[in-house]
Protein backbone atom coordinates (compact mmCIF):
# COMPACT_ATOMS: atom_id res chain seq x y z
CA UNK A 1 0.00 0.00 0.00
CA UNK A 2 0.62 3.06 -0.78
CA UNK A 3 2.26 5.82 2.22
CA UNK A 4 0.15 8.33 1.05
CA UNK A 5 -3.30 5.91 1.29
CA UNK A 6 -1.81 4.84 5.00
CA UNK A 7 -1.86 8.01 5.69
CA UNK A 8 -5.33 9.09 4.32
CA UNK A 9 -6.44 6.41 6.05
CA UNK A 10 -4.85 7.00 9.34
CA UNK A 11 -5.80 10.97 8.94
CA UNK A 12 -9.60 9.17 8.05
CA UNK A 13 -9.43 7.16 11.40
CA UNK A 14 -8.60 9.94 13.41
CA UNK A 15 -11.29 12.70 11.85
CA UNK A 16 -13.98 9.69 12.80
CA UNK A 17 -13.10 9.48 16.04
CA UNK A 18 -12.65 13.01 16.46
CA UNK A 19 -16.39 13.51 15.06
CA UNK A 20 -18.19 11.23 17.03
CA UNK A 21 -17.91 13.10 20.54
CA UNK A 22 -19.20 16.15 18.24
CA UNK A 23 -22.10 14.33 16.97
CA UNK A 24 -22.90 12.88 20.38
CA UNK A 25 -22.71 16.56 21.63
CA UNK A 26 -24.79 18.12 18.97
CA UNK A 27 -27.45 15.25 19.75
CA UNK A 28 -27.52 16.20 23.11
CA UNK A 29 -27.45 20.05 22.79
CA UNK A 30 -30.81 19.88 20.57
CA UNK A 31 -32.55 17.54 23.06
CA UNK A 32 -31.82 20.19 26.02
CA UNK A 33 -32.49 23.16 23.40
CA UNK A 34 -35.85 21.34 22.63
CA UNK A 35 -36.45 20.68 26.26
CA UNK A 36 -35.31 24.57 27.05
CA UNK A 37 -37.62 25.89 24.28
CA UNK A 38 -40.93 23.97 25.45
CA UNK A 39 -40.24 25.18 29.08
CA UNK A 40 -40.23 28.73 27.62
CA UNK A 41 -43.62 27.47 26.03
CA UNK A 42 -45.04 26.61 28.99
CA UNK A 43 -43.97 29.90 30.70
CA UNK A 44 -44.80 31.83 27.75
CA UNK A 45 -48.35 30.57 28.01
CA UNK A 46 -48.17 30.68 32.10
CA UNK A 47 -47.74 34.51 31.45
CA UNK A 48 -50.36 35.43 29.01
CA UNK A 49 -52.55 33.55 31.70
CA UNK A 50 -51.21 35.87 34.53
CA UNK A 51 -51.72 38.61 32.12
CA UNK A 52 -55.08 37.95 31.25
CA UNK A 53 -56.23 37.19 34.94
CA UNK A 54 -54.49 40.64 36.19
CA UNK A 55 -56.47 42.15 33.40
CA UNK A 56 -59.44 40.75 34.54
CA UNK A 57 -58.76 41.33 38.19
CA UNK A 58 -57.64 45.46 37.17
CA UNK A 59 -60.79 45.52 35.12
CA UNK A 60 -62.81 44.41 38.45
CA UNK A 61 -61.12 46.91 40.22
CA UNK A 62 -62.12 49.80 38.12
CA UNK A 63 -65.10 49.14 38.01
CA UNK A 64 -64.93 48.53 42.24
CA UNK A 65 -63.50 52.00 41.72
CA UNK A 66 -66.14 53.62 39.56
CA UNK A 67 -69.19 51.73 41.50
CA UNK A 68 -67.13 53.55 44.92
CA UNK A 69 -67.24 56.91 43.21
CA UNK A 70 -70.56 56.66 42.68
CA UNK A 71 -71.38 55.67 46.13
CA UNK A 72 -69.12 58.69 47.23
CA UNK A 73 -70.92 60.90 44.61
CA UNK A 74 -74.48 59.87 45.93
CA UNK A 75 -72.72 60.25 49.71
CA UNK A 76 -71.89 63.54 48.23
CA UNK A 77 -74.57 64.59 47.13
CA UNK A 78 -76.71 64.19 50.41
CA UNK A 79 -74.06 65.71 52.45
CA UNK A 80 -74.12 68.66 50.00
CA UNK A 81 -78.26 68.76 50.48
CA UNK A 82 -77.73 68.04 54.53
CA UNK A 83 -75.44 71.05 54.74
CA UNK A 84 -77.45 73.08 52.91
CA UNK A 85 -80.35 72.27 55.16
CA UNK A 86 -77.86 72.97 57.93
CA UNK A 87 -76.93 76.34 56.80
CA UNK A 88 -80.39 77.25 55.88
CA UNK A 89 -81.24 76.32 59.50
CA UNK A 90 -78.80 77.67 61.23
CA UNK A 91 -79.72 81.27 59.17
CA UNK A 92 -83.13 80.24 60.86
CA UNK A 93 -81.28 80.00 63.91
CA UNK A 94 -78.72 83.23 63.75
CA UNK A 95 -82.34 85.54 62.84
CA UNK A 96 -83.77 84.18 65.93
CA UNK A 97 -80.71 84.87 68.32
CA UNK A 98 -80.47 88.28 65.99
CA UNK A 99 -83.97 88.74 67.22
CA UNK A 100 -83.52 87.25 70.53
CA UNK A 101 -80.17 89.52 71.32
CA UNK A 102 -82.24 92.57 69.97
CA UNK A 103 -84.86 92.02 72.37
CA UNK A 104 -81.93 91.52 74.96
CA UNK A 105 -80.94 94.58 73.78
CA UNK A 106 -84.15 96.69 74.65
CA UNK A 107 -84.42 94.81 77.89
CA UNK A 108 -81.12 96.34 78.70
CA UNK A 109 -81.79 99.36 77.71
CA UNK A 110 -84.59 98.84 80.23
CA UNK A 111 -83.06 97.86 83.00
CA UNK A 112 -80.29 100.76 82.35
CA UNK A 113 -83.26 103.34 82.48
CA UNK A 114 -84.07 101.69 85.44
CA UNK A 115 -80.45 101.01 87.12
CA UNK A 116 -80.97 103.87 89.71
CA UNK A 117 -83.09 101.30 91.48
CA UNK A 118 -81.57 97.95 92.39
CA UNK A 119 -85.29 97.40 93.65
CA UNK A 120 -86.98 98.04 90.56
CA UNK A 121 -84.30 96.35 88.57
CA UNK A 122 -84.64 93.11 90.58
CA UNK A 123 -88.42 93.07 90.02
CA UNK A 124 -87.93 93.61 85.89
CA UNK A 125 -85.50 90.92 85.71
CA UNK A 126 -87.73 88.78 87.77
CA UNK A 127 -91.32 89.70 85.66
CA UNK A 128 -88.90 89.17 82.72
CA UNK A 129 -87.94 85.57 83.57
CA UNK A 130 -91.28 84.43 84.47
CA UNK A 131 -92.59 85.38 81.61
CA UNK A 132 -90.14 83.77 79.77
CA UNK A 133 -90.87 80.81 81.82
CA UNK A 134 -94.75 81.22 81.03
CA UNK A 135 -93.82 81.57 77.08
CA UNK A 136 -91.85 78.26 77.57
CA UNK A 137 -94.31 76.40 79.31
CA UNK A 138 -97.03 78.43 77.14
CA UNK A 139 -94.61 76.89 73.61
CA UNK A 140 -94.49 73.65 75.23
CA UNK A 141 -98.21 72.93 75.57
CA UNK A 142 -98.74 74.41 72.26
CA UNK A 143 -96.64 72.05 70.92
CA UNK A 144 -98.02 69.62 72.87
CA UNK A 145 -101.67 70.45 71.80
CA UNK A 146 -100.76 71.00 67.96
CA UNK A 147 -99.37 67.07 67.98
CA UNK A 148 -102.59 66.38 69.84
CA UNK A 149 -104.66 67.71 67.11
CA UNK A 150 -102.50 66.22 64.32
CA UNK A 151 -103.46 63.05 65.68
CA UNK A 152 -106.90 64.12 65.82
CA UNK A 153 -107.47 65.11 62.70
CA UNK A 154 -105.55 62.23 61.59
CA UNK A 155 -108.36 59.79 63.45
CA UNK A 156 -111.15 62.18 61.75
CA UNK A 157 -109.91 61.95 58.47
CA UNK A 158 -109.41 58.17 58.61
CA UNK A 159 -113.68 58.08 60.00
CA UNK A 160 -114.12 60.30 57.43
CA UNK A 161 -112.73 57.58 54.55
CA UNK A 162 -114.87 54.98 56.31
CA UNK A 163 -118.06 57.12 56.71
CA UNK A 164 -117.40 57.62 52.73
CA UNK A 165 -117.02 54.16 52.40
CA UNK A 166 -119.95 52.97 54.30
CA UNK A 167 -122.06 56.35 52.70
CA UNK A 168 -121.04 54.50 49.49
CA UNK A 169 -121.83 51.35 49.97
CA UNK A 170 -125.85 52.82 51.62
CA UNK A 171 -125.80 54.84 47.63
CA UNK A 172 -125.39 51.46 46.30
CA UNK A 173 -127.66 49.77 48.43
CA UNK A 174 -130.08 52.58 47.58
CA UNK A 175 -129.97 52.68 44.21
CA UNK A 176 -130.17 48.56 43.67
CA UNK A 177 -133.47 49.30 45.95
CA UNK A 178 -134.49 51.58 43.93
CA UNK A 179 -133.48 49.49 40.40
CA UNK A 180 -135.35 46.68 41.77
CA UNK A 181 -138.42 48.67 43.22
CA UNK A 182 -138.68 50.05 39.21
CA UNK A 183 -138.41 46.46 38.06
CA UNK A 184 -141.18 45.29 40.25
CA UNK A 185 -143.16 48.29 39.25
CA UNK A 186 -142.63 47.69 35.47
CA UNK A 187 -143.45 43.77 36.01
CA UNK A 188 -146.40 44.91 38.21
CA UNK A 189 -147.49 47.07 35.36
CA UNK A 190 -146.93 44.41 32.82
CA UNK A 191 -148.79 42.28 34.58
CA UNK A 192 -151.92 44.90 35.09
CA UNK A 193 -151.27 45.26 31.33
CA UNK A 194 -151.46 41.60 30.36
CA UNK A 195 -154.45 40.91 32.96
CA UNK A 196 -156.49 43.78 31.08
CA UNK A 197 -155.48 41.71 28.19
CA UNK A 198 -156.69 38.92 29.34
CA UNK A 199 -160.15 40.38 30.51
CA UNK A 200 -160.82 41.28 27.02
CA UNK A 201 -159.98 38.47 25.64
CA UNK A 202 -161.56 35.72 28.06
CA UNK A 203 -163.71 37.91 30.15
CA UNK A 204 -164.05 38.18 33.76
CA UNK A 205 -160.91 36.10 35.38
CA UNK A 206 -162.55 33.49 37.85
CA UNK A 207 -161.66 33.80 41.91
CA UNK A 208 -157.72 32.66 42.18
CA UNK A 209 -156.87 29.46 44.19
CA UNK A 210 -154.69 29.74 47.58
CA UNK A 211 -151.19 30.08 46.79
CA UNK A 212 -151.40 31.54 43.12
CA UNK A 213 -149.19 34.51 43.82
CA UNK A 214 -150.39 36.85 40.72
CA UNK A 215 -153.88 36.30 41.05
CA UNK A 216 -154.50 34.53 37.95
CA UNK A 217 -156.05 30.82 38.93
CA UNK A 218 -153.75 28.12 37.39
CA UNK A 219 -156.56 25.68 35.94
CA UNK A 220 -157.48 28.59 33.47
CA UNK A 221 -154.59 28.61 30.77
CA UNK A 222 -153.39 32.23 30.18
CA UNK A 223 -151.26 32.82 26.60
CA UNK A 224 -148.04 33.97 27.68
CA UNK A 225 -146.72 37.31 26.80
CA UNK A 226 -143.58 36.70 26.13
CA UNK A 227 -141.17 33.85 24.59
CA UNK A 228 -139.19 31.69 27.66
CA UNK A 229 -137.24 29.19 27.69
CA UNK A 230 -136.50 27.22 31.04
CA UNK A 231 -135.23 24.47 33.12
CA UNK A 232 -136.74 21.47 35.51
CA UNK A 233 -135.00 21.77 38.22
CA UNK A 234 -137.20 19.59 40.37
CA UNK A 235 -139.91 16.83 40.01
CA UNK A 236 -142.41 15.49 42.70
CA UNK A 237 -144.71 12.56 41.76
CA UNK A 238 -148.01 11.27 43.39
CA UNK A 239 -150.74 9.10 42.93
CA UNK A 240 -152.49 11.49 41.02
CA UNK A 241 -150.45 14.24 39.31
CA UNK A 242 -146.65 15.19 38.84
CA UNK A 243 -145.35 18.17 39.89
CA UNK A 244 -142.58 19.94 37.97
CA UNK A 245 -140.40 23.31 39.15
CA UNK A 246 -138.51 25.44 36.72
CA UNK A 247 -135.70 27.88 37.17
CA UNK A 248 -137.84 30.91 35.98
CA UNK A 249 -140.17 33.22 37.62
CA UNK A 250 -142.14 36.37 38.50
CA UNK A 251 -138.77 38.35 37.64
CA UNK A 252 -138.86 36.74 34.09
CA UNK A 253 -142.18 37.18 33.55
CA UNK A 254 -144.46 33.82 34.38
CA UNK A 255 -147.59 34.06 35.12
CA UNK A 256 -149.94 31.23 36.93
CA UNK A 257 -152.25 29.87 33.93
CA UNK A 258 -149.14 29.71 31.22
CA UNK A 259 -148.75 25.90 29.33
CA UNK A 260 -145.11 25.43 28.75
CA UNK A 261 -143.95 22.84 26.34
CA UNK A 262 -141.77 20.16 27.89
CA UNK A 263 -139.13 19.23 25.38
CA UNK A 264 -136.30 16.96 25.84
CA UNK A 265 -133.93 17.86 22.85
CA UNK A 266 -135.96 18.09 20.19
CA UNK A 267 -138.51 15.29 21.34
CA UNK A 268 -141.91 16.37 22.86
CA UNK A 269 -142.42 14.78 26.23
CA UNK A 270 -145.42 16.98 27.96
CA UNK A 271 -146.55 19.92 28.98
CA UNK A 272 -146.11 22.24 32.46
CA UNK A 273 -149.69 23.81 33.33
CA UNK A 274 -148.11 26.95 35.65
CA UNK A 275 -150.26 27.16 39.13
CA UNK A 276 -147.74 28.57 41.68
CA UNK A 277 -145.03 31.57 41.00
CA UNK A 278 -142.33 32.98 43.47
CA UNK A 279 -140.02 35.37 42.20
CA UNK A 280 -137.64 32.88 40.96
CA UNK A 281 -138.96 29.62 40.69
CA UNK A 282 -142.67 28.32 39.00
CA UNK A 283 -144.49 25.32 40.27
CA UNK A 284 -147.00 23.32 37.90
CA UNK A 285 -149.01 19.93 36.61
CA UNK A 286 -147.60 18.17 34.47
CA UNK A 287 -149.99 17.01 31.46
CA UNK A 288 -150.47 14.71 28.26
CA UNK A 289 -146.95 12.97 29.54
CA UNK A 290 -146.75 9.36 27.99
CA UNK A 291 -144.50 6.76 28.79
CA UNK A 292 -143.72 5.90 25.10
CA UNK A 293 -142.51 9.94 24.86
CA UNK A 294 -140.40 9.89 27.90
CA UNK A 295 -141.13 10.85 31.61
CA UNK A 296 -140.39 14.62 32.84
CA UNK A 297 -137.29 14.68 34.54
CA UNK A 298 -134.86 17.07 35.83
CA UNK A 299 -132.76 18.82 33.41
CA UNK A 300 -135.33 18.82 30.39
CA UNK A 301 -136.36 22.11 29.17
CA UNK A 302 -139.66 23.74 29.38
CA UNK A 303 -140.47 26.33 26.36
CA UNK A 304 -143.09 29.30 26.56
CA UNK A 305 -143.85 30.47 23.15
CA UNK A 306 -145.53 34.22 23.19
CA UNK A 307 -149.36 34.18 22.41
CA UNK A 308 -150.07 30.23 23.35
Amino acid sequence: MHILTKIFVVLTSLLTVALVPLVMLNTASDENFKTRWLDEQVRATAAVFERDASQRNREMEVRSVQDTAKDFEIKLAKAQFERDTAIAEAARVNGLFVSTQAQLDRFASNLQVFSESDKIKSELVSNVSKELTTLRSGLTKANRDNVQLDDQVANLTSENEVFKAQLRQVQEQLKQANDEKDKTAADAKSANDQLKKYGTYAGALPQARPGATSGTNGDVKLPADRSLSATVINVRRGADSTMAEINAGSRDGVQPGWVMSIADGGKYVGNLRITTVDVNRSVGVVELEQASKGEVRTGLRAIARKGE
